[in-house]
C-alpha cells in the first residue's frame, strides 16, 4: 500500500502531538482457535447473513468484496428492518443453507433484535457483550455466543467481529489480521496514517471542509461505507470535522467530477486504486467497426487495449486535472487484492480517525450524537402500542 499526495501541505510531526496510550483495538489478538472451531462447525452452509448495524458490519463487508475471489460462501448483509428486503432475502435464504451471524456491542439496538427476529429458525451466532439484551436473547433461544470485545464497533473488523464471518465465508482472516498488524507496530510512530490526518486537518482548517473519494475499484469500493463511519463517527465532533463522500470510479466521473472541478473550493480529493487486478481483459472491436470515429480518430486507434490499463487513463485523467487546477489530492493504492494489503487498508483508516480525533482535540472512541435520535425511535414504538 502507497499513498501520494498532490497539492498538499507538508505533514506535521508526531514527535509535537500528545498521542493517547495505545488504543485497545491495536492490542487486540483474537481468539483464532475459536474462530477456526466455529468455521469448521458451519462449513457446510453455502450462505452466510450478516445481521448487524455500523461497525459490526462495514469491515466485513469491505473484505468480503475485496477478497470474493476467495471466498467459499455466498455472503448476505441485513442492516434494515425493510420489509421488502427481507422477504427478498428469505425467497433465497432457508435455515437448511445459511448461517445467520447477528453482531452488536452493545445488544441493545431495537432494529438488532426486530431484524434477527426473522431469522430466528436459522442456524445463529449471537456476537455480543456478556450481559445485554442481545445476550439474554441468545441464551434464552440457546444460541451460540461469543463475546464481542469491548471495543467501538468501527474498529472491530481485525476482532472477531470481522474476522469470524471471514473465516466462515473462506477469507484469508489470518492474512487480513497480519496486514493490519503490521500497521498497528507503526501508531506511536511516524507513518502514512499520521502524514494523511495531519495534511487533512491542515486543509480542514483552510476551509476545506469537504472530501470527494473516488474509488477506481468496483471491489475495494465497498470498503468506503466503513471509511466513511470512521471519519464521520470519530472525528466530526465539537462542531469540527471534514464530510466524506464517496463514489465508485470511473462512474463519478461523468456527476461528481462537476461538483469537484467546478462547484465551490472547499474540497479535496481522496482517491483510491488497485495496480493489479486478477483478470485480464483487452477490448476487441470488429473489424467493421474500426472506422467508427470517436474524439476525432477511429475505434481502431485504441483497440486492444486492456482494460485495467483504460481505467488507470480514467484514474491519470483525474489525478492530473486536479494538479492542474490546483486542487489538493491524495492519492491512496494496492498493489493488487492480497488479505495482507486489505488488512493494511484497514489498519491505515482506523488509525488515520485516531489520528484526526487528536489533532481536532476530541475524543475518537465516543459517538455522542448518535443515541439520542434511536430513543426517539424506540419511544415512537412504545407510543405505537399504546404504552407510552
Amino acid at each position: 500500500m502507497k499513498i501520494e499526495f498532490y497539492n498538499c501541505p507538508k505533514p506535521g510531526e508526531i514527535e509535537n502531538v500528545k498521542l493517547p496510550e495505545t488504543p485497545e483495538f491495536v492490542k487486540y489478538r483474537p481468539d483464532f482457535e475459536l474462530i477456526k472451531k466455529l468455521a469448521d462447525k458451519y462449513q457446510s452452509y453455502p450462505n452466510i447473513l450478516i445481521i448487524a448495524h455500523g461497525g459490526s458490519i462495514t469491515s466485513f463487508y469491505g473484505f468480503y468484496n475485496a477478497l470474493k475471489y476467495q471466498a467459499k460462501k455466498s455472503a448476505y448483509f441485513l442492516n434494515t428492518v425493510d420489509p421488502d428486503y427481507i422477504f427478498e432475502l428469505k425467497q433465497t435464504l432457508k435455515p437448511e443453507n445459511t448461517v445467520v451471524i447477528a453482531i452488536s456491542k452493545s445488544g441493545q439496538t431495537t432494529t438488532q433484535i426486530e431484524m434477527m427476529s426473522q431469522f430466528f429458525d436459522f442456524p445463529m451466532v449471537v456476537v455480543c457483550g456478556k450481559s445485554s439484551p442481545l445476550r439474554a436473547i441468545a441464551d434464552k433461544l440457546g444460541l451460540e455466543t461469543v463475546v464481542h470485545p469491548t471495543i467501538g464497533g468501527r474498529f472491530t473488523g481485525l476482532t472477531e467481529v470481522g474476522l469470524l464471518p471471514a473465516t466462515i465465508a473462506g477469507l484469508d482472516a489470518e492474512g487480513l489480521f497480519n496486514g493490519a498488524e503490521s500497521f498497528y507496530d507503526l501508531y506511536p510512530r511516524d507513518n502514512l496514517a499520521w502524514r494523511a490526518a495531519s495534511i487533512f486537518f491542515q486543509l480542514e482548517q483552510k476551509g476545506i471542509v469537504d472530501v470527494f473519494m473516488p474509488f477506481y475499484s468496483h471491489n475495494l469500493f465497498p470498503m468506503s461505507a466503513l471509511i466513511v463511519q470512521l471519519c464521520h463517527e470519530s472525528f466530526g465532533k465539537a462542531g469540527k470535522g471534514q464530510t466524506y463522500f464517496a463514489h465508485e470510479a470511473p462512474e463519478s466521473q461523468h456527476h461528481t467530477n462537476q461538483r469537484f472541478f467546478g462547484g465551490t473550493k472547499n474540497i479535496a480529493g481522496f482517491f483510491t486504486s488497485a495496480e493489479n487486478f486478477k483478470h485480464e481483459i483487452v477490448t476487441n472491436y470488429p473489424a467493421a467497426i474500426h472506422s467508427v470515429q470517436i474524439k476525432g480518430r477511429h475505434l481502431a486507434d485504441v483497440n486492444k487495449i486492456p482494460l485495467d490499463k483504460a481505467l488507470n487513463f480514467e484514474l491519470q485523467g483525474t489525478l492530473e486535472d486536479a494538479r492542474i487546477s490546483g486542487i489538493p489530492v491524495a492519492h491512496l493504492f494496492l498493489t493488487g487484492f492480497a488479505a495482507t494489503e486489505v488488512g493494511q487498508m484497514t489498519a491505515f483508516w482506523q488509525l488515520f480517525a485516531v489520528y484526526s480525533s487528536v489533532l481536532r482535540d476530541v475524543d475518537p472512541f465516543d459517538q455522542p450524537q448518535v443515541e439520542n435520535s434511536k430513543n426517539i425511535s424506540f419511544n415512537k414504538r412504545l407510543q405505537y402500542k399504546g404504552l407510552s
